[in-house]
C-alpha cells in the first residue's frame, strides 16, 4: 500500500502533490484533528491546485509550484492539521482506517469510523503508536474498508462488538482470515467487546515484540509461529483467556 502521505514530485510536469492524512476520510472542524474543512476550502481559493481522494481516504492536493511548498504547508498547519488533541499523528494511526459505520450506513452493526479513533488513543497510551502496522475496522462482514488486507482487521459482528481478523501482512501479500485452528469449525475473539479491544490487541502487541526477529513485522510473525500458537497465547494469557471461552461455530450457533 502507497499511502501518498507528504510531498510526492509529479513526474508529469515537475509540479508538486502534498499528501494530507484525513483520518477516516472526515473532513469537518468539529473533531480533534483540526478545522480540516475550513483548510481545505482556504486552500482551494488561495492555491491554482487541484483537490482529489486516495483509496485510502485521505487528500491530495496536486500542482503545487515548488516556490509555494512552505507557504502552503505553512497554510496547513495554521488550521491544526497533522494533530489530534494536539498530538502529533502516529504512525499506527496514518496506516489505520474504518469504514464509515454507524450512524451513516444503514447495514452496519456498530461503530467503526466513530470507535477507531479512540481505539487508536488507547493503543498510544499503551506505546504502540509508533509500530509501521496497520488495524482496519469496519461495521459489519460486508468489509468496506477491507479489514483483512490490515494487520490486524476488526470486523464489527454486533453492537460493540468486533471479530479480530489476523494474519494479513503490510505489503498486501497475504490477508487476513478469522481466528481458527486449521480445519477446525470454531471461530474464536468473534464478539470481543468494545472496552476489551485495545486488551487484546496489547496482548497479542508485547508477545510480537518478546519474540519476533529482527525486523520481523507483526504480520509476518503471526504466519510464521502461525493461528495455532496464537489461539495458545490468548488462551493462556488471563486478559484474554476468558473471551477464548466463547467460540462460535462457523455455521453461526453460539456454543
Amino acid at each position: 500500500r502507497h499511502m501518498h502521505h507528504g510531498w510526492i514530485k509529479q513526474a508529469s510536469n515537475g509540479l508538486w502533490t502534498y499528501g494530507a492524512f484525513i483520518e477516516n476520510g472526515r473532513i469537518t472542524d468539529k473533531s480533534p484533528n483540526g478545522k480540516l474543512k475550513s483548510m481545505c476550502k482556504h486552500l482551494m481559493n488561495k492555491y491554482d491546485i487541484k483537490f482529489l481522494i486516495t483509496p485510502n481516504q485521505d487528500a491530495l492536493f496536486t500542482n503545487i509550484p515548488e516556490n509555494q511548498k512552505a507557504e502552503f504547508e505553512a497554510d496547513m498547519l495554521s488550521f491544526g492539521y497533522g494533530k489530534r488533541n494536539g498530538k502529533e499523528y502516529s504512525t499506527l494511526r496514518k496506516l489505520s482506517g474504518a469504514c464509515v459505520g454507524r450512524d451513516t450506513c444503514r447495514l452496519t452493526y456498530t461503530d467503526s469510523e466513530k470507535f477507531e479513533p479512540f481505539l487508536i488513543d488507547e493503543l498510544e497510551a499503551l506505546g504502540w503508536g509508533n509500530i509501521p502496522e496497520s488495524i482496519g475496522i469496519t461495521g459489519c462482514e460486508r468489509q468496506c474498508f477491507r479489514p483483512a488486507t490490515k494487520t490486524i482487521g476488526l470486523v464489527g459482528s454486533g453492537l460493540n462488538r468486533y471479530q479480530m481478523k489476523l494474519l494479513g501482512t503490510e505489503d498486501g501479500k497475504h490477508q487476513g482470515q478469522p481466528i481458527m485452528e486449521p480445519l477446525g469449525d470454531h471461530i474464536y475473539l468473534k464478539s470481543i467487546p468494545r472496552e476489551q479491544v485495545a486488551k487484546v490487541i496489547d496482548v497479542l502487541l508485547k508477545h510480537w515484540k518478546a519474540n519476533a526477529k529482527p525486523g520481523e513485522d507483526l504480520g509476518y510473525f503471526n504466519r510464521r509461529i502461525g493461528i495455532k500458537a496464537i489461539i495458545e497465547l490468548f488462551q493462556k494469557d488471563p486478559i484474554t483467556a476468558p473471551l477464548m471461552e466463547r467460540t462460535m461455530p462457523a455455521d453461526g450457533v453460539v456454543d
